[in-house]
């Protein structure tokens, strides 16, 4: 005999952040054409004005945003509105935080997939103007090293901006569907690595990763990609020590 489920049960929901309740009300405004393609949103504090919210709240709309595809943010250049073929169909389950250590384990395990074929494919095919704006993102991280959240949101763009240069755009969505949960986790890392002066040394991968794509160079690129992932591993293994004295 089956067991129907009544209507009035529904499943519980997690506990959405105001970021995520700004998210959810631009993308009504792109969905409903207030917003079109190529429209560049308004500044990040007239936001914060408009919805009578912090600028952290806005900061982490604008990121869900850009991980779903539908904005494209870059700093220095605003937040404009991508065409929603470039969209993910949705992202209302990677709104919230990573749920445990296996869970961030295996997201690791996806982004680490993902950016190896990301910097093979870039390294061979990256034209100059290409280069140029992967050495433009770089800069723009370098620009922001006094903000943890602004740097973070910077280092996700040059992350994107490469699956781009790759060429394949179900990885792009791929990347941007799993760098969403692990933006809160990033920050959290970037935030320790200004306090203990070791900014400038996850800046320098990211350097090292264009010098080789820039160059042709596959394994210089991957060696840069494995250092700036284990300087972030390291900062994660630091916390939980700390947490277990």
């Amino acid at each position: 005999m089956s067991v129907r489920t009544p209507p009035a049960i529904r499943p519980l929901q997690k506990r959405r952040s105001i970021g995520a309740d700004i998210a959810e009300k631009l993308q009504q405004l792109i969905n409903d054409g207030t917003f079109k393609p190529g429209d560049r949103l308004p500044g990040q504090r007239e936001l914060a004005q408009q919805f009578g919210t912090s600028l952290a709240g806005v900061r982490e709309a604008i990121s869900v945003l850009s991980a779903a595809g539908l904005v494209d943010a870059r700093p220095g250049r605003g937040t404009v509105v991508r065409s929603v073929g470039g969209a993910v169909p949705t992202f209302d389950g990677w709104l919230g935080a990573v749920g445990d250590e296996q869970e961030f384990e295996e997201l690791m395990q996806a982004r680490r997939m993902l950016e190896a074929f990301t910097i093979a494919q870039a390294v061979a095919r990256a034209t100059p103007a290409q280069v140029s704006d992967l050495r433009g993102a770089v800069e723009a991280m370098r620009a922001v090293m006094g903000s943890a959240g602004a740097y973070a949101e910077a280092d996700m763009q040059l992350h994107l901006l490469l699956s781009e240069v790759a060429g394949n755009r179900v990885v792009t969505r791929l990347m941007r569907a799993i760098q969403r949960p692990l933006m809160e986790q990033l920050r959290r890392s970037i935030a320790h690595l200004q306090a203990t002066g070791q900014l400038a040394d996850n800046l320098a991968t990211h350097e090292r990763i264009v010098d080789g794509i820039e160059r042709g160079d596959r394994e210089e690129a991957q060696r840069g990609f494995d250092d700036m992932l284990a300087i972030s591993l390291a900062f994660g293994e630091e916390g939980e020590a700390q947490a277990g004295q």
